[in-house]
Parts: structure tokens; sequence; C-alpha cells
């Protein structure tokens, strides 16, 4: 891991995304870059040149986001004891002006981000579809994994980390590598949590060949599998989370439209209405349906 986007907007909920990012970076020798994305308070003059004006916005924003990176950096370093090691850290900051759903998606391809970190706050149906939707919009496009932090969860290592994955749909191109290489970096044990929606599921649906091919994927790392019978899927992967006491969870979302938000159908923005602990999105692209593992009857839905 080289590169780590973190999304700022001076929210408590984003500079707790920093502590987490610093502490990632500290463990990986990654760069930080903090990127914020906003819209001016008023309209320029017709007389100047808009060019220049938001240029200039922007490189005043980028200069006031690296202040208080450092600052930050500083107090949360100093709290921790661990001020010398932050302070080795490499921060950058960059600023645009336009939405934040778009402009992070641009910078995660502008500088080659391999992981972002975001903030994550919870609440209903109506706040995931309508207010709330940037973290869970950005997982479900980006192209590398988003880790969502729940506010004001601090950081604590990850030692164990659950995987909810609908096995009949992993494909077997699926790129795990991510995955792999996050849990070999915290020395995490990982477990791999499949869950049928009813015995129908569960008599019709062999695992074994998805199994032995995740289990390729994986290799290196200390692995064990589950198998539930759980009508509500996000209910499910809660109680695991507290019973197994995991300190991350793992999905890969998948794409939904408007209206599906707006009914929290998806089991993403349920966990993100209630999360427990951090969430790490795999890119929705792993997902590639007409070349799934298996062409058993399909399984939960875990997106």
């Amino acid at each position: 891991m080289k590169s780590i986007l973190v999304p700022i907007d001076y929210s408590n909920n984003s500079r707790n995304a920093l502590t987490y990012a610093l502490e990632i970076a500290r463990v990986t020798g990654a760069e930080i870059i903090l990127f914020h994305a906003f819209y001016p308070i008023m309209t320029p003059p017709a007389s100047l040149d808009t060019t220049d004006v938001i240029l200039a916005l922007e490189e005043g924003k980028a200069r006031s986001l690296k202040d208080f990176a450092l600052a930050t950096r500083t107090e949360i370093g100093a709290a921790d004891g661990l001020l010398e090691a932050y302070q080795s850290i490499p921060l950058r900051a960059a600023a645009r002006m336009g939405g934040s759903y778009e402009m992070i998606l641009e910078a995660i391809e502008k500088y080659k981000a391999d992981l972002v970190v975001m903030g994550m706050q919870g609440g209903g149906p109506f706040s995931q579809a309508l207010l709330g939707s940037t973290t869970i919009s950005v997982m479900q496009e980006s192209k590398v994994p988003i880790l969502a932090v729940p506010e004001n969860m601090p950081f604590r290592y990850f030692r164990k980390v659950l995987f909810a994955t609908n096995l009949s749909k992993l494909p077997a191109t699926a790129d795990l590598q991510p995955l792999r290489d996050f849990v070999a970096t915290f020395e995490a044990s990982l477990q791999v949590l499949h869950l049928y929606k009813n015995n129908l599921q569960y008599a019709t649906f062999d695992p074994h060949e998805a199994l032995e091919q995740l289990s390729a994927k994986l290799q290196g790392i200390t692995l064990d599998f589950q198998f539930d019978i759980q009508e509500e899927v996000a209910e499910g992967i809660q109680k695991y989370i507290l019973e197994q006491h995991a300190d991350l969870l793992v999905l890969i979302p998948q794409r939904h439209n408007f209206m599906e938000r707006l009914l929290d159908r998806s089991v993403t923005g349920k966990i993100t209405a209630h999360p427990q602990v951090p969430l790490l999105a795999l890119p929705a692209s792993t997902l590639t349906y007409n070349q799934s593992i298996t062409n058993g009857e399909k399984a939960t839905n875990l997106g």
C-alpha cells in the first residue's frame, strides 16, 4: 500500500477517519493524501476569469487543509504517544471545487490511491438515501477498497476480521488480493461468513467448490468459515460481529438504484445505518455475475 486518500469536511467524523488513516499509514508506510471538495459561497464577479478564481480557491483550500492535517497529526500523535511516528508519515493536501461524490472518485484516480478512509454516520433509510449517501455511493463505484469509520469510534487494532459474502455470487475471477494483503498486514485472522436466507438455499447450494477457490486466493492467512441460516441478512451479520468480537467487517457492496436505497433494501445501507465496527468495502466490480463460482441456487444478497 503506497497511498491512502482521506476525504475531509472538517467534521469530527472526518477527523476520526484521519486517525484511522494515520494508524494504517504507520503500519504500512503509506503516504496520506487529504482531500476536500467544496462549493464556493458566492459566484465570482463576471469581470473575473472564472478559471483563475477557481484555481485560487482550490489552492487556498488546499493550504488550509494542509495546516489542519499537520495540527491534527500533532494533536493525535501527542495524545497517543506516537508523535514521532506520525510526524514521519508523508502528508499531501488537495482541494477541488465540485460535488463530494464525483470529486472523490476523480481524486482516487488522479492520486492513484490504494485505499480510501472515510467517515460514516448512522441514520435511517431516508438519510441513507438522501443525506448520508456519499460514503455508500463511493463504495459502490470505487475501484479501490473503502474503509468506512463509524462516528466517534476510536481506533482498535484489526485482530479479527469478518468477511460476509455470498459464495454463490463470488466470481472465480474475483480479485481478493487487497483483502488478503490487508489481513496479512495486520496479522489478523479472517472469518468468512456465508448466510443462507432459508432452508431451500441451504439444501440446493453446495459451497465446496467455492470454498476451495476462496482458500486458494487467501493462502497464507489464518482462515475460518462459518455458515448459518438468517432471513434478515444485516441482523445476522451484526450478530456474528458481536459473537466473534470482530474488529472489522468486510463486504462487497452491490449497486442499487435510488428506490432500493430509499427503501433501505441494501445490506450495506443497513449496516452503515447502525455500524458496530469499521467497514471495509471491496470494489463492487469484484462481483461479476456471469462468471460466478457456482451456478447453483442464488443465495442471500450481501450487497
